[in-house]
């Protein structure tokens, strides 16, 4: 039987929902007229006064602001902005009985892509409200948490490029890998995965939670947020001529029939390199160093979906 917009208003009555938005995030110039549209749609569904929104004001106010919304015994908090933006706000929650929902505003939305949340704000918005919460596993990567995935080699030379550049969308995306493809050299890597000695040159090598990097590009196709390990992806250097079926197998979800790809699941993952590593956490471009220290939190974070 389908609920009534009365029946909603009662299951919701008391729940706090917080939402903590990034106002430069993504293409949509009227984030007023969007933060409009959010609470008229949330005084459909809940009291007005359990419903409060937060604005960023800066590089990590987003972790800020969630904490204090799980110190607040608030149900959902939920991020409208970028990966950036949803990373911020998950660092914050993680470990708390406050619920992470999504509302993607940003150009990879990799996680929301992963969860089945729509692309449009509205929508993902009234989904979260009336979705489902589930545990979901947290990455750790030399201290810092990741929601969807780490990555050094191609990947994260090219997130460092892309992360200069003044526009952003995945046609930029797409111009900072082509920029960065014919300049690139594959990096020797040895490592540790669960006791399992490593010992290879790589083109990218991923540390996947979720499926994709974002914009459609599944890099990990059997990726589970709730499976309690990580994948390592391994694609292993290829010839020129290889890339364009490489890069349709990336956006078809079909990487794993490709010779050079390879994957194993962990829990505990140390990766070492003669040079200073390049990388990204959940798409931001950082310096990790000559070492990798991975882990796992198994359901370390609780996810609203759909």
């Amino acid at each position: 039987m389908k609920a009534t917009p009365i029946a909603w208003l009662f299951y919701f009555r008391h729940m706090k929902i917080a939402l903590v938005i990034n106002p430069k995030a993504g293409t949509i110039r009227s984030k007023d007229a969007l933060i409009q549209a959010f609470g008229k749609k949330a005084s459909e569904l809940l009291p007005l006064d359990e419903f409060r929104i937060f604005p960023t004001q800066h590089a990590g106010h987003a972790t800020i602001l969630a904490k204090q919304c799980a110190e607040n015994g608030f149900d959902i908090c939920i991020a409208a902005g970028g990966d950036g933006t949803m990373n911020e706000v998950a660092c914050g929650l993680t470990g708390s009985q406050t619920a992470l929902g999504i509302v993607p505003l940003g150009s990879g939305n990799g996680l929301a892509r992963h969860l089945k949340i729509s692309l449009d704000p509205v929508t993902a918005f009234t989904q979260m409200l009336l979705g489902t919460s589930q545990q979901m596993d947290v990455g750790l990567v030399n201290g810092r948490k990741f929601f969807l995935a780490s990555g050094i080699g191609f990947e994260g030379v090219v997130s460092h490029r892309f992360a200069g550049k003044t526009k952003r969308g995945f046609l930029q995306y797409i111009l900072s890998s082509a920029e960065t493809f014919f300049q690139f050299k594959p990096i020797k890597v040895t490592g540790l995965a669960d006791g399992t000695r490593l010992s290879s040159t790589v083109f990218t090598l991923t540390m996947a939670n979720g499926s994709e990097y974002g914009n459609g590009a599944i890099i990990s196709p059997g990726s589970q947020v709730d499976d309690g390990l990580l994948q390592l992806i391994r694609i292993r250097p290829f010839p020129v001529w290889s890339s364009i079926t490489i890069f349709f197998r990336l956006m078809t979800g079909n990487l794993e029939g490709s010779q050079y790809f390879d994957s194993l699941g962990f829990k505990r993952l140390r990766i070492d390199s003669d040079i200073s590593l390049k990388g990204h956490i959940d798409g931001e471009p950082v310096e990790f160093g000559q070492f990798i220290e991975t882990e796992i939190i198994p359901k370390g974070i609780w996810v609203r979906h759909p």
